[in-house]
């Protein structure tokens, strides 16, 4: 059996149980197919109106409209090649490692190569079918803006089944690499590179405000697009996208074609590639994962090393006021995360991330001596960090009860009822996550040289809104949860997960909303200076958002606590 061949019958399997999926799903859930799609259709409509207006705005500014325009489709296509090699390693690397059916699948007399062909194009599917939501309506506005007809989609939607088809493969190499050559001494210098690039940002909180503020459009706008070189380089596929966008947008149809050509045989390029590194180099990286015995090659430990932990651990028991059943679980939660390199290392990609823009908000080129700028940059970066938030809550926290699946029972008959359980659950994750959160809306208000008032507020929001986030993903995973499915992409796409991105999304902006009217009170009485603020109205504030927190957070979490005493809880096993 040849490769194509193989590959296709692995396709025609799972292309049937995928459509005997979605009939059941259509037949059994309406409710669900119902909620999703009137979901995406708001969100299509939203963002191609928003979008619309914004390049429309942007096109109109003099001389530099233009320019602007051009370096933000660089941009936007150069972070979605990001998130689609991120997003497809994720996926893939579960499906060729982590998944039970490879056992069975590899013992098969089908060639290694096909099955990791066949994995790439399934990770493929689901990791960019949210990259075709989120890109159409962006396109549709940057046709609009182009005034350009039916002619610029034929044109730009080739180029991008190609970069998503590139990004795919490239996670796919990635992946099968560190697999098989990554050693656990290897992360210690990253780690450090990891330190020393952050250290790196920090003279920047200062540094190159006057050249911004100075009033020469210029040197601000050279300074400003400097930054952003590296994502049109011309050896990336991202920058190939934009430029047929450019091109088709411009009536340039040659020049489309052209790089369609480009992309497509960079594709194909990266397809054999893959096929070649797979028939090579992808059995004896799942043998080794395979192969991996648990504590393999460590040193025994003396009765001093073993006696450390337990006195560190009677010493937590006793600051965090848990007994030893609640301590134990806690260190099971944490060690779970730390044996989990996609949890860890999407967690640390994000807040790394947060944690820069947060350090640099100083260098975003706005005069922050302004009121009116510097509400809008803080209440947006409180903004930003909410979405952030809400995304790994979804992601991870959710699922949370769900992956316990059949071994729920042992906690069950542990000395910790279900409802406790889930109580330790909250404290642990949401305390972490608002630890953090609040540390990044410290640093960004530091950054932008906002009154200790103003820090507080936030600090109190961000605190109110991680536990609030945390409780709603945690309760709705215990209150719908989903024993039978391993695999977490899979347990947040269901309804649960749904409605849960759904009801956070009105959280976060319900609560953005009560945030934004003492700052809005203030410029309306104020729009000359910075003087003190209204502390009633925040107080005001403050105590909305503490309500809207009970609503979303306390009240599933009453419920998903009253369910989970109840011992007919079990019978979902």
């Amino acid at each position: 059996m040849t490769t194509a061949s193989a590959t296709w019958l692995l396709a025609r399997s799972h292309g049937r149980m995928l459509r005997h999926k979605l009939r059941l799903g259509m037949r059994e859930n309406k409710l669900l197919s119902l909620t999703v799609g009137t979901f995406l259709g708001l969100y299509s409509l939203a963002a191609y109106l928003l979008v619309g207006r914004g390049l429309e705005f942007m096109v109109k500014l003099p001389l530099i409209g233009p320019l602007l325009t051009e370096r933000l489709v660089f941009l936007l296509f150069f972070f979605f090649l990001v998130m689609l090699i991120i997003s497809n390693a994720t996926i893939t690397g579960m499906s060729l490692f982590r998944r039970k059916d490879m056992e069975w699948q590899i013992a098969l007399p089908l060639p290694p190569r096909s099955l990791v062909l066949w994995k790439t194009l399934e990770g493929m599917l689901l990791a960019s079918w949210g990259l075709l939501m989120l890109s159409t309506p962006i396109l549709l506005a940057l046709a609009q803006t182009y005034k350009a007809d039916v002619k610029f989609m034929l044109a730009v939607l080739p180029a991008l089944l190609a970069l998503v088809t590139i990004a795919a493969n490239i996670s796919t190499w990635l992946l099968i690499a560190m697999v098989r050559w990554a050693r656990r001494w290897m992360w210690k210098p990253l780690a450090a590179g990891a330190v020393l690039l952050l250290i790196q940002t920090l003279p920047v909180w200062h540094a190159g405000v006057e050249t911004l503020n100075s009033g020469d459009m210029g040197a601000s706008l050279n300074q400003i697009l400097r930054h952003t070189e590296i994502c049109m380089h011309p050896l990336l596929p991202s920058s190939w996208v934009a430029e047929t966008i450019q091109a088709a947008g411009r009536g340039i149809f040659e020049r489309a074609v052209f790089l369609n050509l480009v992309l497509l045989a960079n594709a194909a390029m990266s397809i054999l590639i893959t096929s070649k590194i797979a028939s090579a180099f992808y059995y004896p990286a799942w043998n080794r994962i395979m192969s991996a015995a648990p504590g393999g090659g460590r040193k025994a430990k003396t009765m001093g090393q073993q006696a450390a932990p337990e006195l560190r651990g009677r010493w937590l028991r006793r600051i965090l006021a848990l007994d030893r059943a609640s301590y134990a679980l806690l260190v099971k939660e944490v060690r779970t995360f730390l044996r989990e390199p996609v949890q860890w290392g999407q967690t640390t990609i994000i807040f790394g991330l947060l944690l820069l823009y947060s350090m640099n908000l100083r260098k975003l080129g706005y005069d922050l001596q302004s009121p009116f700028w510097i509400t809008v940059v803080s209440h947006l970066n409180l903004l930003v960090c909410c979405l952030a938030l809400s995304t790994l809550t979804t992601r991870f926290i959710y699922p949370q009860f769900s992956l316990e699946g059949q071994r729920l029972w042992i906690l069950g008959l542990s000395p910790l009822p279900l409802h406790r359980v889930l109580a330790l659950k909250l404290r642990l994750s949401a305390s972490v996550l608002a630890l953090v959160m609040v540390t990044l809306v410290v640093v960004s208000g530091v950054s932008l040289g906002l009154p200790w008032q103003r820090i507080l507020f936030f600090s109190a929001s961000i605190l109110m809104l991680s536990y609030g986030l945390t409780s709603l993903a945690l309760s709705l995973g215990a209150l719908v949860p989903n024993f039978k499915e391993a695999n977490p992409a899979r347990i947040v796409s269901g309804f649960g997960g749904t409605v849960c991105l759904i009801a956070s999304f009105v959280y976060i902006v319900g609560g953005m909303v009560l945030l934004l009217i003492p700052s809005w009170q203030n410029l309306n009485q104020n729009a000359v200076a910075m003087v003190g603020y209204n502390g009633r109205m925040e107080l005001v504030a403050l105590g909305g958002l503490a309500v809207l927190t009970v609503v979303f957070g306390g009240i599933p979490y009453f419920f998903a606590k009253r369910q989970t005493k109840n011992l007919e809880y079990l019978r979902h096993l």
